[in-house]
């Protein structure tokens, strides 16, 4: 049976919550015993270690706990000599659902394949969703995958924000899966971002060489930690200025989580539509998103090794915040 990642106290963690089979569920008994006096969940949590809190919880509200002979809720009580009676059901091994959702495929092989990612479309599921993601959305379109990233993440190699549109690699088989790893950790993948900015950057290319950490304010954010974050590079060019605005290409030499964005923000042009980093700057132009695109990726092959090099169009809310953005300039 497939646990879920336990945390310092030893319970499983719900990522994605357990699905949970009642039909033909286990009844299962235990006698309290002196020092196992407490809540009622707390005590199922330490028999029953293999359920979540959260699966504990949705088990009491079913009454399918009894205290004593009667159906009890989580924060009854339990004392030494009591009886506690559970329907224990079974655990669905972990999977993502196929769905039939719309999915951009831009080049596809054998062991791998590239997509144009849509703007909101989360990667894969996480706490508070299971379902409406490119995850699923290749469930369905591709059948195996990879599961080297794990079950909820098949054929997942890399990730891009749920706002940032644009190319994504996913492996079919396992082998491509370590091919493509191995190339993103070796750093032998290009990409390249296109953004609108705020501002008026006062260069046309600049090195942002930056160290990334997590926002000791804000467990959200990541920012420039110079005491103790992790290296990250990135490249900036200026393509077209507005005034209020401009168009940049980013080239991220490194991988850390929102580098990008936060490069960008550090050095005074945060991406529009971008409210965790802008710091509460408005945008020219209304911005439905961060309008942030993974515009281009170049990658070794997986099986030959042979360069390959797949672009993706800017999407419609861009191309229309751009042509804003040039109307305002003119």
């Amino acid at each position: 049976m497939n646990r879920p990642r336990a945390p310092h106290n030893g319970a499983p963690v719900d990522d994605v919550p357990q699905k949970l089979d009642f039909a033909g569920a286990e009844r299962l008994h235990w006698v309290v015993e002196p020092g196992e006096e407490g809540r009622l969940d707390h005590f199922l949590a330490r028999r029953m270690p293999a359920f979540t809190r959260a699966a504990i919880q949705r088990i009491c509200h079913r009454d399918a706990v009894l205290l004593a002979g009667r159906p009890a809720k989580p924060s009854a009580r339990v004392r030494p000599g009591d009886r506690v009676e559970v329907e224990v059901p079974r655990i669905v091994p972990p999977s993502v659902d196929p769905e039939d959702l719309p999915v951009t495929v831009l080049l596809e092989e054998a062991s791998f394949a590239v997509l144009d990612k849509a703007p909101g479309m989360a990667v894969h599921p996480g706490r508070g969703r299971q379902s409406g993601t490119l995850a699923n959305a290749i469930a369905h379109r591709f059948g195996a995958l990879s599961l080297a990233a794990g079950v909820y993440r098949p054929g997942i190699v890399h990730r891009l924000d749920l706002d940032t549109s644009g190319v994504m690699v996913i492996a079919r088989t396992e082998r491509a899966h370590a091919q493509l790893s191995d190339a993103f950790r070796a750093r032998t993948v290009r990409k390249e971002y296109r953004a609108l900015v705020h501002g008026d950057p006062p260069y046309d290319e600049e090195r942002i060489d930056a160290p990334l950490g997590r926002d000791p304010r804000n467990a959200k954010r990541m920012a420039v930690r110079h005491d103790g974050g992790r290296a990250a590079v990135t490249e900036a060019r200026v393509l077209e200025r507005f005034g209020p605005g401009a168009s940049l290409l980013f080239r991220p030499l490194t991988g850390r989580t929102h580098q990008i964005r936060v490069h960008a923000a550090s050095r005074g042009y945060p991406i529009l539509g971008d409210v965790l980093y802008s710091g509460g700057k408005p945008d020219p132009i209304p911005a439905p998103r961060v309008l942030l695109h993974a515009h281009r990726l170049v990658f070794p092959h997986p099986e030959t090794g042979a360069e390959v090099e797949v672009t993706a169009p800017l999407p419609a809310d861009f191309v229309s915040a751009l042509e804003a953005l040039r109307a305002a300039r003119d």
